[in-house]
């Protein structure tokens, strides 16, 4: 799985060890599902095509279009999600931003 660019991944900014955070623009047609697998293959430093299904884990069509402004009419300003991959705990803020923290 390779994508167009990589998620911009400040690993070394965020001050927490073990931690990457990167921010995702719902109004691009990037896709956050797969720059979530990017981040967790570089934070357990595996290649993208090892890590588990995410399907296995959530719909990544609803993760693509939970927070979209063009896909919703509504705006959830104070809104995140949060699950596992691959032993890292993953947080999407409805903002954008996406912290990827390894175990």
């Amino acid at each position: 799985m390779t994508a167009p660019s990589s998620p911009q991944v400040n690993a070394a900014d965020s001050g927490v060890p073990n931690t990457t955070y990167f921010t995702h623009d719902w109004t691009d047609a990037d896709d956050l599902t797969t720059d979530v697998v990017m981040a967790v293959a570089e934070m357990t430093g595996k290649d993208e095509t090892e890590i588990e299904c995410v399907h296995d884990r959530l719909n990544p069509e609803s993760l693509n279009t939970l927070f979209s402004q063009t896909e919703t009419e509504r705006y959830t300003p104070d809104s995140l999600i949060m699950f596992s991959l691959e032993g890292c705990s993953i947080t999407v803020y409805s903002s954008g931003l996406v912290v990827v923290q390894g175990e």
